[in-house]
């Protein structure tokens, strides 16, 4: 029986298509993972994966304790798939663990939950496209527990930086802008990544210490010229020396290039005024080039990596994982979230835009179960597709159930 290929792994197909140098039992186990992630509709255990699977338990965990370059894979990805204006993102995500001798296992921040929380952690990198509004996986890090960080000589800090650092000549390939979210406003994460050539985007605590530049004539005597002009109030911003450079209905921004104490460096500072709120929201970039509105709307698409990392957990089962090995671990939050990206590719960005719905990864699961099942079935039935009435029956029986059949 002629068997179509689904779209998800004609993309899969052509980026590992791009890649040199990668083994072909890799390359195998990968498409055969990405089709039974997509159908699987349980949890995404070893014993599960059997069950719904054509490979033994064993096989699955020896595949995933093998070395993929996901970010390679990633990166291949962004680029035959997203449009040419693209901007980095990172953001750490507590992912829940029970037991007591997993690797990394050890209290980690909950956004979620908003406190200290006992399981484990990943720094996922990723892209954002601009144009099309989305983001796409880039390279899933685990966080190694404080008492590895401490034996290592780091700190949270530092391995943050390290997993951009990493992959730092890649993404200036294609960007020159990292976003961050306010914790990572710290002279220890930002400076590095400036001087080797890396905008960061964050947002500023609304007690930011931040002072106006002193633009006025260098006086005759001795001594440094003068270089600030006051410290600024950010509850009533000096609107003679930051200009308004956004007005509508709901919101006005004001823009300026500052100087921020706590990094010591210039920065371009963005006081986003929303209509119910007195006080500013204050976003910051490190390239003092760039125009206000272009840095808020830069540091809105952030939260993309956010819906990134929802839809993995929710639907890739990014928080699944049973192994208790760093490798396995590996594997299983880049499959995930990878998952997330290859759907986008073959359903979304794909599609124009003038015919594009919003993003459903539940619909694109439906579908694949669906596959998934009706494939065992007419497998095991030796049915020939080429009869147009069996063709019929068995693509009713995709769209079953779906959201937009």
């Amino acid at each position: 029986m002629l068997k179509p290929k689904s779209n998800a792994l004609r993309v899969v197909d052509a980026t590992l298509g791009k890649i040199t140098g990668l083994k072909r039992p890799n390359a195998k186990f990968l498409i055969h993972i990405v089709e039974l992630w997509l159908g699987m509709n349980c949890r995404y255990v070893f014993s599960n994966m059997e069950r719904w699977g054509k490979m033994t338990e064993k096989s699955y965990r020896n595949g995933f304790g093998k070395l993929f370059d996901w970010f390679r894979f990633n990166e291949v990805l962004v680029r035959g798939h997203c449009s040419g204006q693209v901007i980095a993102a990172f953001d750490p995500s507590f992912i829940k663990k029970s037991g007591k001798h997993t690797y990394g296992l050890a209290r980690f921040w909950s956004g979620t939950r908003q406190k200290a929380l006992k399981g484990l952690e990943i720094g996922c990198l990723a892209f954002v496209d601009v144009t099309n509004g989305t983001a796409m996986h880039g390279i899933a890090v685990q966080t190694p527990s404080p008492r590895l960080l401490k034996a290592a000589g780091k700190t949270l800090v530092h391995h943050y930086v390290g997993i951009v650092e990493k992959h730092l000549k890649a993404i200036k390939a294609m960007t020159r802008y990292l976003a961050v979210d306010g914790y990572f406003l710290k002279q220890e994460f930002i400076r590095p990544l400036v001087i080797k050539g890396l905008h960061i985007i964050t947002k500023a605590r609304q007690d930011a210490n931040l002072r106006y530049l002193y633009k006025g004539r260098p006086s005759a005597g001795k001594g440094r010229p003068r270089q600030y002009d006051g410290k600024v109030n950010v509850r009533t911003i000096d609107k003679r020396r930051i200009k308004c450079c956004y007005r509508d209905k709901d919101k006005l921004v004001y823009g300026a290039v500052l100087y921020s104490v706590q990094l010591k460096l210039k920065v371009l500072a963005a006081f986003v005024y929303y209509k119910d709120s007195e006080q500013p929201q204050i976003i910051v970039g490190t390239d003092t080039e760039m125009d206000a509105l272009t840095l808020c709307k830069y540091y809105g698409l952030r939260f993309q990596i956010e819906f990134l990392i929802r839809d993995a957990k929710q639907y890739a089962g990014l928080e699944d994982c049973q192994a208790r090995d760093e490798p396995k671990l590996n594997y299983h939050f880049n499959l995930a979230l990878t998952v997330v990206s290859i759907v986008k590719a073959a359903y979304h960005l794909s599609v124009p835009v003038e015919q594009r719905t919003c993003f459903s990864m539940a619909d694109i699961k439906m579908l694949y179960m669906n596959r998934l099942i009706t494939k065992r079935i007419f497998d095991n039935l030796a049915v020939d597709l080429s009869c147009r009435k069996i063709k019929r029956i068995y693509n009713q029986c995709l769209n079953f159930g779906r959201l937009r059949a």
